[in-house]
Protein backbone atom coordinates (compact mmCIF):
# COMPACT_ATOMS: atom_id res chain seq x y z
CA UNK A 1 0.00 0.00 0.00
CA UNK A 2 2.69 2.50 1.22
CA UNK A 3 4.70 1.43 -1.97
CA UNK A 4 1.19 2.36 -4.43
CA UNK A 5 1.08 5.77 -2.35
CA UNK A 6 4.64 6.73 -3.09
CA UNK A 7 4.39 5.69 -6.98
CA UNK A 8 1.29 8.29 -7.61
CA UNK A 9 2.68 11.18 -5.25
CA UNK A 10 5.93 10.36 -7.58
CA UNK A 11 3.55 10.08 -10.64
CA UNK A 12 2.01 13.75 -9.42
CA UNK A 13 5.19 15.64 -8.99
CA UNK A 14 5.69 14.75 -12.54
CA UNK A 15 2.57 15.98 -13.90
CA UNK A 16 3.20 19.10 -11.69
CA UNK A 17 6.79 19.47 -14.10
CA UNK A 18 8.15 19.92 -10.42
CA UNK A 19 10.90 17.41 -10.00
CA UNK A 20 12.59 17.69 -6.99
CA UNK A 21 16.26 18.06 -6.22
CA UNK A 22 18.65 15.27 -5.89
CA UNK A 23 19.00 15.75 -1.71
CA UNK A 24 23.00 16.06 -0.58
CA UNK A 25 23.65 13.56 3.04
CA UNK A 26 22.75 14.44 6.36
CA UNK A 27 25.94 16.34 7.54
CA UNK A 28 28.01 15.77 3.82
CA UNK A 29 28.23 19.10 2.77
CA UNK A 30 28.81 20.47 6.40
CA UNK A 31 31.49 17.65 6.99
CA UNK A 32 33.24 18.63 3.56
CA UNK A 33 33.34 22.27 5.09
CA UNK A 34 35.13 21.04 8.32
CA UNK A 35 37.65 18.63 6.32
CA UNK A 36 38.84 21.09 4.29
CA UNK A 37 38.91 24.27 6.59
CA UNK A 38 37.06 26.48 3.59
CA UNK A 39 33.76 27.16 2.75
CA UNK A 40 32.76 28.33 -0.43
CA UNK A 41 30.46 31.23 -0.63
CA UNK A 42 28.85 32.19 -3.70
CA UNK A 43 28.21 36.46 -3.79
CA UNK A 44 26.56 38.88 -6.21
CA UNK A 45 29.08 41.04 -8.87
CA UNK A 46 27.80 43.91 -7.38
CA UNK A 47 25.13 44.96 -4.84
CA UNK A 48 25.75 47.75 -2.66
CA UNK A 49 25.44 47.93 0.79
CA UNK A 50 26.11 44.05 0.47
CA UNK A 51 28.18 43.74 -1.54
CA UNK A 52 30.92 46.16 -3.56
CA UNK A 53 32.46 45.04 -6.60
CA UNK A 54 32.64 41.19 -6.26
CA UNK A 55 33.32 41.31 -2.63
CA UNK A 56 35.46 44.02 -1.88
CA UNK A 57 33.20 45.09 1.21
CA UNK A 58 29.59 45.74 2.15
CA UNK A 59 27.15 44.10 4.67
CA UNK A 60 26.77 40.44 3.49
CA UNK A 61 31.20 40.29 3.05
CA UNK A 62 31.28 41.07 6.66
CA UNK A 63 28.34 38.68 7.56
CA UNK A 64 30.49 35.99 5.42
CA UNK A 65 33.93 36.16 6.95
CA UNK A 66 31.74 36.22 10.51
CA UNK A 67 30.42 32.86 9.52
CA UNK A 68 33.59 31.47 8.90
CA UNK A 69 35.32 33.02 12.16
CA UNK A 70 32.23 30.94 13.43
CA UNK A 71 32.96 28.05 11.87
CA UNK A 72 36.89 28.15 11.83
CA UNK A 73 37.28 28.22 8.40
CA UNK A 74 38.76 29.90 5.57
CA UNK A 75 36.37 31.56 3.52
CA UNK A 76 36.73 31.91 -0.50
CA UNK A 77 34.31 34.16 -2.47
CA UNK A 78 32.62 33.18 -6.11
CA UNK A 79 30.69 35.98 -7.65
CA UNK A 80 27.96 34.85 -9.52
CA UNK A 81 25.54 36.04 -11.82
CA UNK A 82 22.41 36.07 -10.31
CA UNK A 83 20.87 33.53 -12.73
CA UNK A 84 23.49 31.33 -11.52
CA UNK A 85 23.00 31.04 -7.89
CA UNK A 86 20.71 27.85 -7.89
CA UNK A 87 22.57 26.00 -10.25
CA UNK A 88 25.91 27.14 -8.30
CA UNK A 89 24.28 25.22 -5.33
CA UNK A 90 23.06 22.02 -7.02
CA UNK A 91 26.60 21.33 -9.13
CA UNK A 92 28.49 21.98 -5.59
CA UNK A 93 30.14 24.48 -7.28
CA UNK A 94 30.08 26.40 -3.81
CA UNK A 95 28.68 25.87 -0.28
CA UNK A 96 25.97 28.08 -0.27
CA UNK A 97 25.39 31.39 -1.86
CA UNK A 98 24.51 34.88 0.24
CA UNK A 99 23.67 38.02 -2.20
CA UNK A 100 20.78 38.87 -1.63
CA UNK A 101 19.03 36.14 -2.84
CA UNK A 102 15.32 35.96 -1.98
CA UNK A 103 13.39 33.15 -1.89
CA UNK A 104 10.06 32.26 -3.31
CA UNK A 105 8.38 29.01 -4.01
CA UNK A 106 9.97 28.02 -7.90
CA UNK A 107 13.61 28.71 -6.63
CA UNK A 108 12.31 26.30 -3.16
CA UNK A 109 12.27 23.36 -5.84
CA UNK A 110 15.59 22.99 -6.45
CA UNK A 111 17.63 24.39 -2.81
CA UNK A 112 16.91 25.11 0.54
CA UNK A 113 16.64 28.20 2.05
CA UNK A 114 18.11 29.33 5.80
CA UNK A 115 15.88 31.69 7.67
CA UNK A 116 15.64 35.49 6.82
CA UNK A 117 17.78 37.69 7.57
CA UNK A 118 17.15 40.80 6.02
CA UNK A 119 13.38 41.82 4.32
CA UNK A 120 13.18 44.01 1.68
CA UNK A 121 10.20 45.58 -0.24
CA UNK A 122 10.04 45.37 -4.14
CA UNK A 123 10.91 48.89 -5.89
CA UNK A 124 11.74 50.83 -8.84
CA UNK A 125 13.35 54.25 -9.83
CA UNK A 126 10.97 56.20 -11.77
CA UNK A 127 11.16 59.03 -13.54
CA UNK A 128 9.42 62.17 -13.03
CA UNK A 129 8.13 63.05 -16.04
CA UNK A 130 6.83 59.84 -16.49
CA UNK A 131 4.41 60.15 -12.89
CA UNK A 132 1.55 62.24 -13.52
CA UNK A 133 1.45 65.06 -10.95
CA UNK A 134 -1.47 64.95 -8.73
CA UNK A 135 -3.78 67.95 -8.77
CA UNK A 136 -6.20 69.23 -6.16
CA UNK A 137 -9.78 70.77 -6.80
CA UNK A 138 -13.49 69.02 -7.16
CA UNK A 139 -12.92 68.53 -11.24
CA UNK A 140 -8.75 67.22 -10.93
CA UNK A 141 -8.10 65.48 -7.92
CA UNK A 142 -6.86 62.07 -9.09
CA UNK A 143 -5.35 59.27 -6.95
CA UNK A 144 -1.04 59.97 -6.11
CA UNK A 145 1.13 57.50 -7.82
CA UNK A 146 2.89 56.18 -4.36
CA UNK A 147 3.46 52.90 -4.82
CA UNK A 148 5.06 50.32 -7.86
CA UNK A 149 1.66 48.66 -7.84
CA UNK A 150 -0.19 52.69 -8.67
CA UNK A 151 1.57 51.90 -11.71
CA UNK A 152 -0.93 49.36 -13.55
CA UNK A 153 -3.02 52.93 -14.02
CA UNK A 154 -0.47 53.55 -16.57
CA UNK A 155 -0.39 51.27 -19.47
CA UNK A 156 2.15 52.63 -21.56
CA UNK A 157 4.81 52.84 -18.92
CA UNK A 158 8.11 51.39 -19.64
CA UNK A 159 10.10 48.82 -17.21
CA UNK A 160 13.56 47.81 -16.83
CA UNK A 161 14.65 44.57 -15.01
CA UNK A 162 17.68 42.56 -14.40
CA UNK A 163 17.67 39.08 -15.61
CA UNK A 164 16.79 36.32 -13.68
CA UNK A 165 15.73 38.24 -10.82
CA UNK A 166 12.73 37.57 -8.12
CA UNK A 167 11.10 41.17 -10.13
CA UNK A 168 11.51 39.90 -13.64
CA UNK A 169 9.02 37.23 -12.18
CA UNK A 170 6.89 39.77 -10.35
CA UNK A 171 6.87 41.92 -13.81
CA UNK A 172 5.66 39.01 -15.89
CA UNK A 173 3.06 37.93 -13.03
CA UNK A 174 1.36 41.23 -11.70
CA UNK A 175 2.20 43.94 -14.68
CA UNK A 176 2.07 41.18 -17.87
CA UNK A 177 0.52 43.31 -19.98
CA UNK A 178 3.00 46.50 -19.91
CA UNK A 179 6.04 46.67 -21.91
CA UNK A 180 9.22 45.51 -19.85
CA UNK A 181 13.05 45.20 -20.79
CA UNK A 182 15.12 42.52 -19.50
CA UNK A 183 18.64 43.75 -19.07
CA UNK A 184 22.03 41.22 -17.96
CA UNK A 185 23.05 44.13 -15.41
CA UNK A 186 21.99 46.86 -12.59
CA UNK A 187 24.29 48.82 -14.82
CA UNK A 188 22.50 48.25 -18.12
CA UNK A 189 19.15 49.36 -16.25
CA UNK A 190 20.24 52.46 -14.67
CA UNK A 191 21.89 53.61 -17.84
CA UNK A 192 18.48 52.63 -20.23
CA UNK A 193 16.60 54.32 -17.51
CA UNK A 194 19.32 57.50 -17.89
CA UNK A 195 18.56 57.81 -21.53
CA UNK A 196 14.87 57.64 -21.52
CA UNK A 197 14.71 54.49 -22.92
CA UNK A 198 12.30 53.13 -20.05
CA UNK A 199 10.13 54.90 -17.26
CA UNK A 200 11.77 52.99 -14.36
CA UNK A 201 14.30 50.56 -13.22
CA UNK A 202 12.88 47.62 -10.74
CA UNK A 203 14.97 45.69 -8.04
CA UNK A 204 14.52 45.65 -4.33
CA UNK A 205 14.10 48.70 -2.16
CA UNK A 206 17.23 48.15 0.11
CA UNK A 207 19.37 48.74 -3.27
CA UNK A 208 17.63 51.31 -4.63
CA UNK A 209 17.29 52.99 -1.24
CA UNK A 210 21.51 53.06 -1.14
CA UNK A 211 21.63 54.59 -4.72
CA UNK A 212 18.67 57.41 -4.23
CA UNK A 213 20.50 58.45 -0.68
CA UNK A 214 23.74 58.61 -2.37
CA UNK A 215 22.80 60.68 -5.56
CA UNK A 216 21.32 64.08 -5.60
CA UNK A 217 20.93 63.59 -9.54
CA UNK A 218 18.76 60.53 -8.80
CA UNK A 219 16.89 62.78 -6.48
CA UNK A 220 16.46 65.57 -8.09
CA UNK A 221 15.05 63.54 -11.73
CA UNK A 222 13.61 60.35 -10.74
CA UNK A 223 11.32 59.21 -7.50
CA UNK A 224 11.89 55.97 -5.58
CA UNK A 225 8.78 54.08 -5.38
CA UNK A 226 8.35 50.93 -2.85
CA UNK A 227 6.27 47.78 -2.47
CA UNK A 228 3.71 48.96 0.11
CA UNK A 229 3.37 46.15 2.47
CA UNK A 230 4.57 43.06 0.08
CA UNK A 231 8.10 41.76 1.47
CA UNK A 232 10.66 39.66 0.20
CA UNK A 233 12.82 37.64 2.44
CA UNK A 234 16.86 37.80 1.62
CA UNK A 235 18.10 34.36 2.92
CA UNK A 236 21.21 32.38 2.47
CA UNK A 237 21.10 29.13 -0.30
CA UNK A 238 21.43 26.06 0.81
CA UNK A 239 21.88 22.37 -0.56
CA UNK A 240 19.03 20.32 -0.42
CA UNK A 241 19.29 17.68 2.35
CA UNK A 242 22.07 18.65 4.34
CA UNK A 243 20.08 19.02 7.74
CA UNK A 244 23.23 20.15 9.93
CA UNK A 245 24.47 22.77 7.60
CA UNK A 246 21.13 24.45 7.40
CA UNK A 247 20.64 24.22 11.78
CA UNK A 248 24.49 26.00 11.78
CA UNK A 249 23.62 28.83 9.41
CA UNK A 250 20.17 29.04 11.37
CA UNK A 251 21.56 29.36 14.28
CA UNK A 252 24.32 31.98 13.02
CA UNK A 253 21.50 34.03 11.36
CA UNK A 254 19.82 34.05 15.12
CA UNK A 255 22.58 35.17 16.38
CA UNK A 256 23.67 38.13 14.50
CA UNK A 257 20.30 38.95 14.48
CA UNK A 258 19.91 39.38 18.01
CA UNK A 259 22.95 41.39 18.32
CA UNK A 260 21.92 43.82 16.20
CA UNK A 261 24.56 43.19 13.97
CA UNK A 262 22.83 43.02 10.47
CA UNK A 263 21.27 46.66 11.62
CA UNK A 264 25.28 47.53 12.53
CA UNK A 265 26.65 46.85 8.78
CA UNK A 266 23.49 48.18 7.03
CA UNK A 267 24.27 51.34 8.31
CA UNK A 268 28.13 51.23 8.21
CA UNK A 269 27.61 50.71 4.54
CA UNK A 270 24.69 52.42 3.22
CA UNK A 271 26.53 55.99 3.31
CA UNK A 272 29.49 54.44 1.70
CA UNK A 273 30.69 55.02 -2.11
CA UNK A 274 31.28 52.55 -4.74
CA UNK A 275 34.79 53.19 -4.88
Amino acid sequence: MLRSMMIVASCFITLLGVVPAPAAGNGEVYSSIMREKTVRVGISMDYPPLNFNAGAKGAEIEMIHHFGEFLGVRVVLVPLEVEEYAAAIKARRVDMVIAGFSRNLERGRVIWFSKPYISVTPGILADNRSIPQTRFGEQFEQTPISSIWDLKRLPTFRFAVKKGSSYQHLLETTFPDMRRVIVVSNGEGLDLLGKGAVDGFVHDSLYLEYLYGNSAKLRNAYVLLKGGGRFEHLCIGLPFGDVILKNQVDMFIDEITRLGLVEEWLKKYSAESRK
